[in-house]
């Protein structure tokens, strides 16, 4: 990896079934964008990723991990590796199966990223959302060809079900709109 050319990279991506109305995890999703878009100098800093989404109001289950990954690859395998990270830590054993292969695409056109952070909303259920961040960070390793991947994931559940939370998600968040179709935002459909 040249040191000189560090890439950072960042994507935004819902799941849900399609809908006539805006799904509650699009609105989020769009506030968390305009949040973030409020500085640019910092837009891509893992810590702000991780307060704008630790602002989200009653979050349930709310966690925060973090691992170091040693892993020996050729160069152009580090996109797909950084995808299958963040497809595995979104998942949360829920089935999102071949989310790790438009996530590599995305980052397959930054080259060599160094830094990537990935925001999920699924909200496949109606009556609940689950956020996954997936901050990473990439580092040469020792030897040619290895590097070092420190992952720090947070994770929460919206209970959509619960009227109070629902109240609380729609006076927030009911005034956004869903984002526009942007480079940085991707929406699967379930």
């Amino acid at each position: 990896m040249n040191s000189f050319a560090k890439t950072v990279a960042g994507l935004f991506t819902v799941v849900g079934p399609k809908s006539n109305t805006p799904l509650e995890a699009e609105r989020i999703c769009s506030a968390l964008i305009q949040k973030l878009s409020e500085d640019p100098s910092r837009n891509l800093d893992p810590r702000t990723w991780q307060n704008a989404v630790q602002m989200i109001p009653t979050q349930v289950e709310s966690a925060i991990t973090s691992q170091t990954l040693n892993r020996t690859m050729p160069l152009g395998d580090l996109p797909g590796a950084l995808a299958s990270i963040c497809a595995d830590g979104a998942s949360g054993g829920r089935p999102l199966a071949g989310l790790a292969k438009p996530i590599g695409y995305y980052l397959s056109t930054y080259g060599e990223p160094s830094a990537f952070n990935f925001l999920l909303l699924d909200q496949t259920d109606a009556s609940e959302i689950h956020l996954n961040l997936t901050c990473l960070n990439v580092t040469d390793g020792p030897d040619l060809g290895n590097f070092s991947i420190t992952s720090t994931l947070v994770a929460a559940s919206l209970n959509l079900s619960n009227t109070q939370t629902q109240s609380i998600i729609t006076k927030v968040f009911g005034s956004f709109s869903p984002p526009d179709e942007q480079p940085f935002y991707l929406r699967i459909f379930a």
